[in-house]
């Protein structure tokens, strides 16, 4: 007589597979929210050991996601719109984003957009202005698709999460190294272009903040500079030429107009004698860091955001990532700590 071979039971899988129980369950029973390897791993427990079940294939339903960006000059859009397309190469998620650019002043044709495409997206990330005609389509479309603001906020806007630094700590961290500059005398000379993007209202907000506290506003000037770039940088250079006491320069983004500002440093003593505070890297930033043209970047660290906002849809979904990822930190750049990689790959 035989013995006929007995079959694994769950236990006996999830033992193998040094998974726990509830684990298995999932897998064997489709139920989702079990990463792509963990379930492979399951799967292959399964197959090894035996079992009278017939198992599933172990594919996941593909994620669809649209990335939807309000255009500006400048660097870090793009540098968001790279870490957006490489985030699923490097995290194990069935996910396609697709990636959408619209000028920042056309607002009616983001809105049109974002409502054309929301009932077939599992999720949407905004990079765009906090302005009104945007937060309320965002109300509407958030009870169709999971909303994620990436960057900059937009916070009544009912979107399910916001993704980016806290950049009000970050203002308020510029602000600390502008006051160290000055302890001894000087003024800070702030840039303040006008905006809706909340990125920016929080920075400044924040830099502010830390000096009202100390009864030290007197230590901040104000510079709004005009909308033509040539005007705007003759003012400014101007402004640091005739007044000894301006030891800092300090802007709350990254601007086509600052850019030529630092530049400007390379032949103009009164730009170049200044310390200068600015927000995220860019290829420009970091040659000028490297040159000493600039002395410090505030970077919002935008791999690390793609990488949680699709991670949020995700787990909206019942999806697991085997990524695990903390509150995204803004980092401080100096040239002795650049990074090594190129940005826009």
């Amino acid at each position: 007589m035989t013995a006929r071979s007995r079959k694994a039971s769950l236990e006996d899988i999830a033992r193998h597979a040094g998974v726990g129980l509830a684990t298995v369950d999932r897998v064997l029973n489709e139920r989702g929210g079990v990463s792509e390897r963990t379930t492979a791993r399951v799967l292959d427990s399964a197959r090894q050991l035996g079992t009278n079940r017939i198992l599933p294939t172990g594919k996941r339903r593909q994620l669809s996601i649209e990335a939807v960006f309000a255009r500006t000059p400048s660097s870090y859009s793009e540098r968001l719109n790279q870490s957006l397309q490489g985030v699923t190469k490097l995290v194990d998620l069935p996910a396609i984003i697709y990636r959408t650019h619209i000028d920042v002043d056309q607002q009616d044709r983001l809105v049109a957009h974002l409502e054309s495409v929301a009932e077939s997206r599992d999720g949407i990330i905004v990079f765009a202005n906090d302005l009104p005609v945007i937060a309320d389509a965002l109300k509407k479309l958030s009870a169709k698709t999971v909303i994620v603001t990436i960057s900059t906020d937009i916070p009544d806007s009912g979107r399910h999460c916001y993704v980016g630094i806290d950049n009000f700590n970050a203002g308020q961290s510029a602000a600390k190294i502008s006051e160290a500059v000055c302890r001894k005398g000087g003024r800070v000379l702030i840039i303040e272009p006008e905006t809706n993007a909340r990125a920016q209202i929080d920075r400044m907000t924040g830099f502010r903040q830390f000096f009202a506290d100390r009864g030290i506003t007197d230590r901040m000037s104000p510079f709004n500079p005009p909308t033509k770039t040539a005007a705007a940088l003759t003012q400014i250079l101007q402004l640091l030429a005739a007044d000894d006491d301006l030891r800092v320069v300090y802007s709350p983004t990254n601007t086509e107009f600052l850019e030529k500002v630092i530049e400007a440093g390379r032949h103009e003593e009164a730009i170049r004698s200044v310390v200068k505070i600015v927000h995220d890297l860019s290829p420009h930033s970091i040659e000028n860091l490297r040159s000493g043209l600039i002395d410090m970047v505030l970077d919002s660290n935008p791999m690390q955001q793609a990488f949680q906002a699709v991670d949020f849809i995700a787990r909206q979904h019942g999806y697991e990532t085997e990524t695990t990822i903390a509150s995204v930190d803004f980092q401080l750049y100096t040239s002795e700590n650049l990074p090594h990689t190129d940005l826009m790959s």
